[in-house]
């Protein structure tokens, strides 16, 4: 059975309209979080005003069945750099670089005349080139009622021969990326990521790792990627361990901000720092079933980083992702947490 698919064409225009109203999404779970260089955004554009062809963006549409216009959104698979690059320059965000001069027609004299367009915005431009520029044609295949399965696959030919990070093609052959996705959404991550680290989808690893912490024994769990990237692919995670994910991620966010309302400034950045995170992620499950507060896991914390702790020190260092490494953080953090939790 063949894909189903149809072809449109959008101006310019209609594309600055339509990211402005959320009809397009650049937000595909497995879209490249690469940003183009500055140089290639002015040469796009150069491109468009000298007729040069774009290559044709591809699209899944999503119908919210309320049968308006409004409720067609294209989830962008391929050509995510060339639309936003439209709609930035549509929006005077960015100004052309050097660009070559180029013949513009002046309708009070009736000839053309040669005028230099670099370093300008949009907004800065002769009417003639604003009006040609709004009016280019972006040819479009979009695809309705997409499988997982064909979403993936298609993505993957799309991509075919293109500079994806191993992270994007990783991401692409996941089984429950959806499911990580949804998970990955929690604010403890918006709190601990920057904006590029979760475009670049960051947590969904985070996610993973520490569901590998909580469900696997420590002697088998290596980040190493011939090891991990594998179980990221197959994994599928049940309700119940997303509700225990979620309930540990919440402690460790509650326990971050009575750092930082301790003054405990350099013992928080450590929490959310992925080695360490990814490391205490069993202790803070241990401390959701015991109903210990976040205040107390912070003293804990405190009294563990305080102590010189030569092994874990060099298990969190290079080679971190071995699996003989994960087990040295383990045991030291172990020691210590029944010791300070015995003693209370």
């Amino acid at each position: 059975m063949s894909l189903e698919k149809a072809n449109l064409n959008w101006s310019a225009k209609n594309i600055k309209g339509m990211v402005a109203k959320g009809n397009i999404d650049f937000n595909h779970i497995v879209q490249r979080s690469y940003v183009w260089e500055r140089k290639r955004k002015p040469a796009l554009i150069e491109s468009m005003i000298l007729g040069y062809p774009v290559p044709p963006i591809f699209a899944k549409r999503i119908d919210d069945g309320s049968g308006k216009k409004s409720g067609m959104v294209y989830y962008i698979m391929d050509g995510k750099q060339r639309l936003s690059t439209v709609a930035q320059f549509l929006n005077d965000e960015f100004a052309l670089s050097d660009v070559e001069p180029v013949l513009v027609h002046d309708e009070e004299t009736d000839k053309d005349i040669e005028v230099n367009i670099s370093w300008s915005k949009f907004s800065e431009l002769p009417e003639s080139l604003k009006d040609h520029l709004n009016t280019v044609m972006f040819s479009v295949t979009y695809f309705d009622n997409l499988s997982k399965e064909e979403e993936r696959e298609l993505f993957k030919r799309l991509n075919a021969g293109k500079p994806l990070s191993v992270k994007s093609q990783l991401l692409a052959s996941c089984n429950d990326i959806e499911g990580l996705m949804d998970i990955g959404a929690h604010p403890l991550f918006e709190e601990m990521l920057t904006d590029k680290a979760r475009d670049n989808k960051n947590q969904v690893t985070l996610v993973m790792k520490a569901w590998c912490m909580l469900t696997m024994p420590i002697e088998e769990i290596s980040f190493e990627s011939k090891q991990f990237n594998p179980l990221f692919e197959e994994t599928n995670i049940v309700a119940t361990e997303k509700a225990v994910l979620n309930k540990v991620f919440a402690l460790i966010a509650a326990t971050h901000a009575a750092l930082v309302e301790k003054k405990e400034k350099a013992t928080a950045k450590k929490l959310y720092t992925e080695t360490h995170m990814i490391s205490l992620v069993p202790y803070f499950n241990k401390a959701v079933d015991a109903g210990t507060s976040a205040e107390m896991m912070a003293d804990w914390l405190v009294d563990f980083f305080s102590e010189e702790n030569e092994d874990y020190t060099t298990a969190a260092g290079n080679g971190s992702a071995k699996n003989a490494n994960i087990v040295a953080r383990n045991t030291a953090l172990s020691e210590s947490f029944d010791k300070f939790f015995t003693e209370e």
